[in-house]
């Protein structure tokens, strides 16, 4: 719960005329993370990020990505397996050794099913509700 009222109270500051922004979710995670699916992260184009979808080790590579889907305005499904060796270049050889799935999207405030706004509603309304 505190997660989502940070991410809604970043999002509420946004200049929406000069600011974009996406949000990282984590959907699906086999073997060992530091957060469980629906942990998320907002990210604004200038590098600023709110929450979090580990422990640390995945959120450079996330805000590089979620910046490509900001001006694309694309979502992109990202999964990181940490168990490999390989992936140590991302720093994310951390703790992390299992496999992420992250959906990075980008969030349009005009659009009336944003997501923020639906936590937003959560937040004020404590209703159960779902994201599909």
């Amino acid at each position: 719960m505190k997660e989502f009222r940070s991410i809604v109270e970043a999002y509420g500051k946004l200049d929406y005329s000069a600011r974009k922004a996406a949000l990282a979710t984590v959907v699906k995670v086999r073997g060992s993370s530091y957060r469980s699916p629906g942990a998320r992260m907002l990210i604004t184009d200038d590098g600023r990020w709110v929450g979090s979808i580990s422990g640390g080790c995945l959120e450079g590579d996330a805000l590089r990505k979620a910046r490509k889907v900001i001006l694309e305005g694309t979502p992109m499904a990202v999964t990181y397996d940490t168990r490999e060796e390989s992936n140590q270049n991302l720093g994310i050889s951390l703790g992390c050794n299992g496999v992420i799935d992250v959906l990075i999207e980008p969030i349009d405030h005009n659009d009336p099913a944003n997501p923020v706004r639906l936590f937003e509603a959560f937040v004020h309304t404590r209703e159960p509700m779902a994201l599909a």
